[in-house]
């Protein structure tokens, strides 16, 4: 058996979006995680993960806790200052989803995901890389669907999703395959939109001050299991809260 620890978090782009701060407010995930939490993952995903157009990001601070490989995805360009986030062309930076991992990544590929009805990103993709891990090697795809729930967007993006993972070869078939990321939808609702993947933490994750929802998840399918599963503490800091997976390969 080998051990791994994955850690997901939407941290709103590193700002505040929570009764009583500042929507002006920043702040900076990897302080708010704290330096034993970091050192504790295996691997770290965020799916809105933010870089300036000057080149720094929060993320620059994750090889500090020995998260060397970090691998970003654009979905689009912000405007993330002011009292309201909004797409602007070139705003200032982009959004990016992001996986981070202290372990050699031997592959990577990005997935489409199908386009939706009013989403505000123009194509998004998930991410997927094989991490080799003592002599293991595991699919790991971190994800963010729409938010659109009226017009079923995550029902019509997880579905895409589930295509691009058999395709691709990265639903267990292989290696052990682990997804995390933010659906937008209820957990109840995954083994619908993701047959034969298995959810390894339950808990509400959002809103994250009173929480009614979980939309944060970490799946796994294939020769791994899951041994434990939490949601992390509220911070004044997202609307998310993070969520966190013990898992064993096989």
């Amino acid at each position: 058996m080998v051990a791994v620890r994955v850690l997901s978090w939407n941290v709103h782009w590193g700002t505040a979006q929570v009764p009583g701060r500042a929507r002006t407010d920043t702040f900076d995930p990897l302080v708010e995680l704290g330096a034993e939490q970091l050192a504790a993952a295996d691997v770290v995903v965020f799916p809105e993960a933010w870089r300036f157009h000057d080149g720094h990001s929060f993320l620059d601070g994750l090889a500090a806790h020995g998260l060397t490989n970090v691998v970003e995805t654009k979905f689009t360009t912000l405007c993330i200052t002011g009292h309201r986030r909004r797409v602007d062309d070139p705003g200032e930076g982009w959004w990016e989803l992001a996986i981070a991992t202290r372990h050699p990544i031997v592959a990577d590929v990005a997935l489409p995901l199908a386009r939706t009805i009013d989403d505000a990103v123009p194509l998004r993709h998930a991410r997927s890389v094989r991490i080799a891990i003592e002599d293991r090697e595991f699919d790991m795809t971190a994800f963010h669907v729409s938010s659109k729930l009226w017009f079923a967007a995550p029902m019509v993006q997880l579905r895409s999703f589930a295509r691009a993972l058999r395709e691709h070869g990265l639903d267990g078939r292989d290696r052990p395959a682990v997804l995390a990321g933010d659906a937008n939808l209820w957990r109840t609702w995954l083994p619908v939109m993701l047959p034969g993947w298995h959810s390894t933490t339950r808990g509400r994750t959002y809103p994250s001050w009173r929480p009614h929802s979980q939309i944060d998840h970490i799946l796994v399918r294939g020769a791994v299991d899951a041994v434990g599963g939490s949601v992390g503490a509220y911070s004044p800091t997202s609307d998310h809260r993070a969520v966190t997976a013990d898992l064993q390969l096989r």
